[in-house]
């Protein structure tokens, strides 16, 4: 196992070592959120004919060339159509035929007239607008042709996208089955929230975040408390083996005497990649397999706990689902006050975004509290190995990590 590692080789290793999931076939309804397996093509043309985009009447423009408020065109109604009605009505020079919304254009007809434009008496509708060729009409395959992509292998599906896959008549789609994840927090001072807190013990805050992470990706996962006893963290992680595509351990992570995890693991057989690596915070984070399944062991701070998970395992469980590895956009920001690391290291530093009429700025973050720093980040910013002060005024590209914020130089 390498020890004592880059961020970069860290994150490779990383990424080399997990795989995107198999192949499932879920109904449309079923899918928000998943990532295609394959290609896909419309089956159908959509519309699959030509329908009116309004209420109105269907017209040859020629006929309303001269119309106008102060000289109203008559036209004869020889009928009518609406939605869902596909019985053929055809229609001359002279000639109208009422339509509302979705109705079949009849033969003949080349725009439709807004009812707005027009009043009816008996058996002739007066027009007083013009109507220029296809106007108002939303022509056979106008929204997607048959044999036309409508999604790529890797797209993440939309709500938008998958009404897209069903108006070009797919009723399934093939993807990639979603990672399951354990969450496990140790330590004999770790309490579940919502329980009594007792003297000396703190809440499981980092399982809460990790979590919520989780859940903004979709991924199913478990949760579990447990005590530093390393039987009752080796039945732990056994028991979840089965159900499991993924562990992430919080607690544990430095491998001292009282740090088990670490212990508990390589007695069940894993195989360790790497452990901790030279990136702040997140220095103690460990990686490898247990039984060919991906193990994370983040160390138990909160700020590194939250790093290691959002700079190693994060784009892990990206690719898993079938993504892209790159987890945050990235915006040009002018930094306002300078930053500082320690050469050879990957810092990573909080950051807030406030606009300027030359684009972002990104400031760092001044709390002392470090759980209201980590909630109040909207970007990091992130010192390379091979730099060790960033000055105040430099542009660098910063991490966005709030989705109110426009790349383009503004933030709402």
């Amino acid at each position: 196992m390498k020890t004592f590692i880059g961020f970069t080789e860290a994150l490779e290793l990383t990424l080399n070592h997990v795989a995107p999931g198999e192949e499932e076939e879920l109904p449309l309804l079923a899918a928000v959120g998943r990532v295609l397996t394959a290609d896909l093509a419309s089956m159908v043309d959509s519309p699959s004919i030509s329908t009116s985009r309004k209420d109105g009447f269907a017209v040859v423009p020629e006929d309303l060339s001269a119309a106008s408020r102060d000289n109203p065109i008559g036209l004869k109604l020889v009928g009518s159509c609406t939605a869902g009605d596909i019985r053929p009505v055809r229609m001359n020079r002279g000639e109208a035929v009422r339509v509302t919304t979705g109705a079949l254009i009849p033969e003949g007809a080349q725009a439709v007239i807004s009812e707005e434009f027009c009043r009816v008496e008996d058996s002739t509708v007066f027009c007083f607008n013009t109507a220029e060729p296809d106007r108002n009409i939303l022509h056979r395959g106008t929204d997607v042709h048959s044999r036309e992509q409508v999604a790529e292998r890797g797209d993440r599906l939309t709500p938008a996208r998958l009404g897209l896959i069903a108006a070009a008549g797919h009723g399934a789609v093939k993807v990639h089955r979603m990672p399951r994840a354990a969450v496990i927090a140790t330590g004999d001072e770790v309490v579940s929230p919502g329980l009594p807190l007792p003297s000396g013990k703190l809440y499981a805050s980092n399982m809460v975040e990790i979590g919520a992470w989780l859940s903004l990706q979709g991924i199913p996962f478990k949760t579990a408390v447990i005590p530093d006893r390393p039987q009752a963290i080796q039945e732990a992680v056994q028991s979840r083996l089965s159900e499991t595509d993924v562990f992430i351990t919080s607690g544990g992570a430095w491998g001292s005497e009282k740090d088990l995890m670490l212990k508990v693991v390589a007695d069940m057989g894993w195989t360790g990649i790497y452990h901790r690596v030279r990136m702040g915070p997140g220095k103690p984070v460990g990686f490898g397999l247990l039984d060919g399944r991906p193990f994370f062991v983040l160390p138990g701070g909160p700020p590194s706990n939250e790093m290691a998970f959002l700079q190693l395992c994060l784009p892990a469980l990206m690719k898993m689902m079938g993504l892209s590895s790159s987890v945050f956009p990235t915006a040009a920001a002018r930094l306002s006050d300078r930053v500082s690391g320690e050469r050879g290291w990957t810092e990573f530093v909080h950051a807030r975004l406030e606009k300027s009429p030359a684009g972002l700025v990104a400031v760092p973050s001044r709390l002392k509290s470090r759980l209201k720093s980590m909630a109040e980040k909207e970007a990091l910013i992130v010192i390379p190995e091979d730099r060790d002060i960033i000055p105040a005024g430099e542009t660098i590209e910063v991490q966005v990590l709030k989705p109110t914020v426009d790349r383009g130089g503004a933030a709402s």
